[in-house]
């Protein structure tokens, strides 16, 4: 799917929700929202669409052969049309559609986490080349190191995670993606993938920001 300005704001109407279901004031969530906002203003959106866009892409392949994916050294965490290979080849182009949506959401909106919660509206961005962030991020998406995360921030990127994955996994179970009866699963493994996608790329962003 396309990322644009509208697709970031209802993201970041939807994340809003989701803190207001955990109790949040309503006086904290306007200024966050307020923030929110501004500080998306200001993100390189073109390189962010194109690193997002190309990853999920990939992830929907299941005509290349191999099951390696997009910032794997291996093929222990598979590429999820190649995990799901033969499942993917009964989808409609609709059903494509559906489930590249909701891939694109989980990761964009681990992306705007920070942004929403830990961030300052800046005045001016530096403009990144699509290439250049693409190169950055590629190699963090299965090994970027949350220590230096809080457990409470922790906790609420799970929470504002939890909607998008939790329907990312019901569209693979209503389209029969489940592992062999005598083979792990590793379907959450694949999809929390995602979310350190979704937060490596904010911290590759601001990397080469700096």
């Amino acid at each position: 799917m396309t990322v644009n300005k509208e697709f970031v704001s209802k993201c970041g109407d939807e994340m809003i929700a989701e803190l207001a279901k955990l109790g949040a004031k309503s006086e904290n969530l306007e200024k966050l929202k307020k923030n929110f906002q501004a500080s998306t203003q200001n993100i390189p959106l073109e390189a962010i669409a194109y690193c997002i866009e190309k990853f999920v892409q990939s992830e929907l392949d299941y005509q290349t052969q191999g099951s390696r994916g997009l910032g794997r050294s291996s093929d222990h965490w598979p590429r999820l049309g190649a995990y799901f290979r033969k499942a993917f080849t009964g989808l409609s182009a609709e059903e494509v559609k559906e489930l590249d949506v909701l891939l694109t959401s989980l990761v964009m909106k681990c992306y705007l986490f920070l942004i929403l919660v830990a961030d300052n509206p800046k005045e001016v961005s530096k403009t990144i080349p699509s290439a250049t962030l693409y190169e950055k991020w590629v190699p963090q998406i299965y090994t970027f190191d949350f220590s230096g995360m809080s457990e409470n921030t922790g906790n609420l990127m799970l929470a504002v995670a939890h909607s998008p994955l939790e329907l990312t996994k019901n569209f693979l179970r209503a389209h029969g993606m489940k592992s062999g009866f005598f083979g792990g699963d590793k379907t959450d493994e694949i999809l929390n993938g995602y979310i350190t996608a979704g937060i490596a790329l904010r911290a590759s962003e601001k990397s080469l920001s700096l």
